[in-house]
């Protein structure tokens, strides 16, 4: 797999990107100061991948889960369709406009971007946004994450739709990473109101205990995943035991390997949970079957893995 790594850094001014219906550089797209996205975070979003196959072609990574999420996040949060099934033209245009061939990440979003109070009739605006973007460090240079337990919880269902993929939903997540950071650490998870443990900020956590794959189940509150529905369906294809399951902080440290996984991030292995090191770390077996398999799928090296998004298990 190419280890090129991840650029960082948003469009350019000069970039096209589109926006509320029209193809405009990216410094001209922009929602209004007063708008219900920035007095009350609504807005929801997706991030999508996009591979340089081996036939050459760059293509969007299941991108029909994505806009399937995205529809339940709009629905989930009461805004309206500003022409979501527009996504998959609107991505290969840009891909062209912006001159991409390599490996690239694609922001799609739905945001409430006219003025009024918190429960006026929304108007929603459709932005995306097609980037380079290769491997993250993790990836890159085959580094292993040291992960602190965070005090802040994922909100459960009782406080908000735990199945859409908000804005609103990250703000708490953003404190608990940088507290996380300022003690030294490269990520955190965050807990339930149970204690159970339930995600990182950003990506899925998925643990293996001689030979067999967990990750906390939906009912836990945790994002219902797009690479996590892809990791338990190619788990099926590569005979490796996996189910949904509560995971504590004893499960967590007995694992033989910890992994988190996500679009953007693709996969990270886990070598530390607090001061307790993964004594197998870096021998991650089963964690490489799945990358290696990630890896040519979206390649197109290997057939693609059938997989069906759902908000619940």
């Amino acid at each position: 797999m190419t280890t090129t790594p991840d650029p960082r850094g948003g469009a350019g001014p000069a970039d096209t990107v589109f926006h509320a219906g029209r193809m405009v550089p990216a410094d001209q797209a922009a929602l209004r100061v007063d708008s219900m996205a920035l007095r009350y975070g609504l807005s929801v979003f997706e991030g999508v991948r996009l591979y340089r196959r081996t036939d050459g072609g760059l293509r969007p990574w299941l991108l029909a889960q994505h806009v399937e999420r995205l529809r339940s996040s709009m629905d989930a949060m009461r805004l309206p369709d500003p022409g979501v099934d527009r996504i998959a033209d609107i991505v290969g245009e840009l891909t062209e406009r912006n001159g991409l061939t390599d490996d690239a990440y694609c922001r799609i979003s739905v945001s409430a971007d006219g003025p009024g109070l918190i429960d006026a009739p929304v108007r929603s605006a459709l932005t995306v946004t097609v980037r380079p973007m290769g491997r993250k460090r993790w990836l890159a240079g085959a580094e292993g994450m040291r992960l602190h337990v965070s005090r802040w919880q994922r909100p459960s269902a009782a406080v908000l739709p735990t199945h859409a993929k908000s804005i609103s939903q990250y703000a708490g997540s953003r404190v608990a990473l940088m507290e996380a950071k300022a003690a030294g650490y490269d990520g955190c998870l965050l807990t339930t109101p149970e204690g159970h443990v339930a995600e990182a900020p950003t990506a899925t956590l998925c643990t293996v205990h001689d030979g067999v794959l967990a990750t906390p189940p939906l009912t836990d509150g945790v994002l219902p995943g797009v690479t996590r529905a892809w990791v338990l369906a190619v788990c099926r294809t590569l005979g490796i035991p996996a189910a949904p399951s509560v995971i504590d902080a004893k499960r967590l440290g007995d694992a033989d390997e910890v992994f988190l996984c996500g679009t953007g991030l693709e996969f990270a292995t886990v070598r530390a949970v607090d001061a307790a090191s993964l004594p197998a770390w870096p021998a991650s077996p089963v964690t490489g079957r799945i990358v290696d398999r990630y890896f040519a799928e979206v390649r197109g090296d290997a057939p693609a893995t059938d997989v069906s998004w759902s908000p619940v298990d």
